[in-house]
């Protein structure tokens, strides 16, 4: 019995020693992966006007009004944009559902005359806008939506806009005035269905 007992106390002895130096015998290295950086991507919608695109004071029954805007993708990343139309009626005569609103792209010479020459119709003729904002083209809600005009980055198209008093237009509208605001709204096309 003594005999096991040496025994077993020079096998505990034998292999506390073997861990004691096992410990000190592990050869270790590190490898670091440095410099992960990320940068966000932009959505920055511009336009070449910021104010009065289509103006006309002392309108009468057929004149009409018609002028380019250039729309920009001034963001790293590709967008879709909608535009609304937002046009007040403080004085009750409904100007803004008596003039018509017609936007097109690719056309050649945006001007009163060229205007009826070419280019594809996105709106119109409608009314030139109302409270609360109507969609003249697409529809700002997120996500893809019929309408929706897409700019790659760096990106840009031309719009032409052409506003119009038609020629049936009565005496109730004599004086009558209203300003609207279209308003370019645009969100990313990545990740966003």
């Amino acid at each position: 019995m003594l005999r096991k007992i040496v025994a077993t106390l020079a096998v505990v002895c034998v292999l506390g020693s073997l861990s004691a130096f096992g410990a000190l015998s592990i050869f270790t290295d590190t490898a670091s992966v440095t410099d992960n950086a990320f940068t966000m991507g932009t959505v920055d919608i511009s336009t070449s006007t910021g104010s009065a695109l289509v103006t006309f004071s002392g309108m009468t029954p057929g004149d009409k009004v018609t002028a380019p805007i250039t729309v920009t993708n001034a963001g790293s990343l590709q967008l879709r944009y909608a535009v609304t139309s937002l046009a007040d009626d403080d004085d009750s005569l409904h100007l803004r559902t008596q003039l018509d609103l017609t936007i097109k792209e690719l056309v050649t010479t945006c001007t009163n005359a060229g205007f009826g020459t070419d280019g594809n119709v996105l709106y119109g003729a409608a009314d030139l806008g109302g409270d609360p904002a109507i969609n003249v083209i697409g529809d700002p809600a997120q996500g893809a939506d019929g309408g929706d005009r897409t700019l790659n980055a760096s990106g840009n198209e031309v719009l032409c806009f052409h506003v119009e008093l038609p020629s049936s237009t009565g005496d109730a509208f004599q004086g009558a005035t209203t300003t609207a605001t279209f308003s370019f709204v645009a969100e990313q096309t990545t990740n966003n269905p």
